[in-house]
């Protein structure tokens, strides 16, 4: 079992859609976000190993299932910085009713640093 746990982590940016990314007609402003918290629990039992001499790459994992609490809050906004005036939100993502597909937690070495 591992745990990640990260508090107030400000200024993530991010373009929300792929056309506010590259379509000069969506205007981007400068938008922030904080994630106010962020905890990952991973339940992980299955040992993998993987390994490959000539790429010089090694790693140990562990597969599993994991748990996902996050709560990140957006500022509200107004021209210049964004096109129009925007109302922040807050999004929190409940660990009893996410779903997780996959997880996995594990280290690995490569290039110079394999041993």
């Amino acid at each position: 079992m591992a745990t990640l746990r990260l508090k107030d982590i400000c200024s993530v940016f991010d373009a929300f859609t792929v056309p506010n990314s590259f379509d000069p007609a969506h205007a981007l402003g400068f938008v922030s976000a904080v994630v106010n918290s962020l905890r990952i629990d991973w339940n992980c039992t299955n040992p993998r190993h993987f390994s490959s001499a000539a790429s010089r790459f090694a790693a140990d994992f562990k597969e599993g299932s994991a748990t996902i609490a996050v709560t990140v809050t957006t500022p509200s906004t107004a021209p210049p910085f964004t096109p129009a005036a925007q109302h922040g939100f807050q999004f929190t993502a409940n660990p009893a009713t996410s779903v997780t597909d996959f997880a996995q937690i594990g280290q690995e070495r490569n290039g110079a640093l394999f041993s």
